[in-house]
């Protein structure tokens, strides 16, 4: 009698008990998971072209040269040349060799005739050679592509949010977290080894013309949208 009698005090004491006290953890929130996909092409109209200029040093002005190919790139095509190797080594008649490659972004219209003017800019002693011509998209134009996709996305969850709240309107839904794939990074479409030794072959096939085609790429930005009423 009495073991029933204290069963039945400390199952009225567990009812009579606060639901939740000062730092006890809450039920979450009610949620609604879901994938956001947007996708849009990434195009541009210039080429990333790179040059090879080998100089063999067998004077001054031709040190003086190979210490600023500036004006020889200028030859080949008018822009923002970046020196991205430089290079000495001692042929076998003695004398130094400075082999410099530089790449800089061309327009189209800047392409036709190219491999011409590496050819005119060659003399004795210095060799100019286009190494390839890489019609892809810059960064630049793929970053500008990805922050238009991730403003669709944004709408998009802004979209679904205002309509959850129309069937649940004193819930209070609301878009809580946006979360990017892969860290929320730009997503960089880049083309492949074969793609690019292809364009290269395509441009040495036909050098007089200037025929690169504008690219396009397919970028996808995927987000986990998650829109949630408060906790009650």
């Amino acid at each position: 009698m009495r073991n029933a009698l204290l069963a039945a005090l400390i199952a009225l004491a567990s009812l009579a008990a606060p639901a939740a006290r000062a730092g006890d953890t809450l039920p979450p929130p009610d949620q609604i998971v879901l994938t956001v996909t947007e996708e849009a092409w990434v195009e541009t109209e210039t080429a990333r072209v790179s040059v090879e200029i080998k100089t063999l040093i067998t004077n001054e002005d031709a040190r003086a040269a190979a210490a600023n190919p500036q004006a020889i790139l200028d030859r080949i095509g008018l822009g923002d040349w970046h020196v991205t190797g430089s290079y000495r080594q001692q042929t076998d008649t003695g004398f130094e060799q400075l082999l410099v490659v530089a790449e800089v972004r061309l327009p189209q219209t800047a392409l036709s005739g190219i491999y011409e003017r590496a050819k005119t800019a060659s003399e004795k002693g210095r060799t100019v050679r286009v190494m390839g011509v890489d019609f892809s998209p810059s960064l630049a134009e793929r970053e500008a592509t990805a922050a238009k996709l991730r403003q669709a996305v944004y709408a998009r969850a802004a979209d679904e949010a205002k309509a959850v709240a129309a069937q649940f309107p004193d819930q209070g839904f609301r878009v809580h977290q946006v979360q990017f794939q892969d860290g929320g990074g730009v997503p960089v479409p880049m083309p492949t080894k074969a793609r690019m030794l292809a364009m290269d072959a395509r441009a040495e096939a036909a050098p007089t013309a200037g025929s690169g085609q504008q690219v396009s790429e397919r970028m996808v930005l995927s987000a986990s949208v998650v829109i949630a009423a408060p906790g009650r």
